[in-house]
């Protein structure tokens, strides 16, 4: 049976709507703010964005949720079935090498049994899975300006500022990686198994799969708690820093209590480039427990 080019361009569409939808692929135009604290050395960083159009990354051990990232990691295997992957991955001579037969010498120079290269193997494992987890840096942003938690926590006390970006996920900007975080009320579980298999499918069509899944579990899954931030993460394994290109970012987004003495001190950084930038104000509001941004009143253009 073919199927003709509507019924095609059909499928495409439901197709690219599902993954976006479901944060497999990152939506275009989507509105994301990263709140900003202005203390230490955060003006030379803030220098750095404005004018080289980069965002640091941290590495997720760093991060000030300590369940975050850090999933329950559960030995579901028997000696057989480390036994099995090991055989299955050691190749000497183009040809399986069995484990039973396999003279391997401990580093205390007694030769080791198939029972303790099993334990061995496994100990490996799941040092490689710490060690990913290690690795993997992230850069948070939340698609609420006017959370009073988030400017509380994040950007100083009211004192610092929040970058507004527009994502536009092409394949030049950084935000092409952008995905959501999920929430929980239950920490999630790595199997060890899953790991074996992730690394056997490393080279087969199969691995993208499993390193979606492996990844959502990992990084972009916190406790309920936390869904009031609304939060997408952008997840790079062994990168400190993200391009992005410079039309995303829209606008600078002062804190209620951003000092005024350091408005002329953002306005001449933001002069240097390239394209002009807007800066806009947050405030109290009057009636309930937000944060306005006074989108009408462009602080740049005074």
């Amino acid at each position: 049976m073919m199927i003709d080019d509507d019924e095609f361009d059909a499928v495409r569409t439901a197709a690219l709507y599902a993954a976006a939808n479901t944060g497999l692929i990152p939506r275009a135009r989507t509105s994301l703010f990263r709140y900003i604290s202005m203390r230490g050395g955060a003006w030379d960083m803030l220098e750095k964005t404005l004018l080289t159009n980069t965002l640091p990354l941290s590495r997720s051990v760093t991060l000030n949720d300590p369940f975050d990232s850090n999933p329950v990691i559960v030995n579901d295997t028997i000696p057989s079935d480390i036994s099995k992957f090991a055989n299955d991955m050691l190749i000497i001579g183009g040809k399986p090498m069995n484990l039973d037969v396999l003279q391997v010498v401990h580093p205390n120079g007694q030769q080791m049994s198939a029972e303790q290269l099993q334990e061995s193997t496994k100990a490996l494992l799941q040092s490689m899975m710490r060690t990913q987890s290690q690795q993997c840096h992230i850069a948070s942003f939340s698609r609420r300006i006017s959370s009073e938690l988030q400017w509380s926590h994040y950007a100083e006390g009211y004192k610092g500022l929040a970058y507004h970006f527009v994502t536009q996920p092409k394949d030049d900007s950084g935000f092409r990686f952008l995905r959501p975080v999920l929430y929980s009320s239950q920490r999630p579980i790595i199997l060890l198994s899953e790991f074996l298999d992730h690394l056997r499918n490393v080279d087969t069509g199969r691995f993208a799969q499993g390193w979606f899944s492996f990844e959502q579990r990992s990084f972009l899954t916190k406790s309920l708690a936390w869904a009031y931030e609304e939060e997408e993460r952008l997840v790079q394994q062994n990168v400190s820093e993200v391009q992005f290109l410079e039309s995303e970012l829209v606008s600078v987004i002062l804190g209620p209590r951003f000092p005024d003495t350091d408005l002329d001190r953002l306005r001449a950084i933001i002069k240097r480039r390239a394209r002009p930038l807007k800066i806009f104000r947050a405030k109290s509001s009057p009636t309930s427990y937000a944060i306005e941004v006074e989108w009408e009143d462009d602080l740049n253009s005074r």
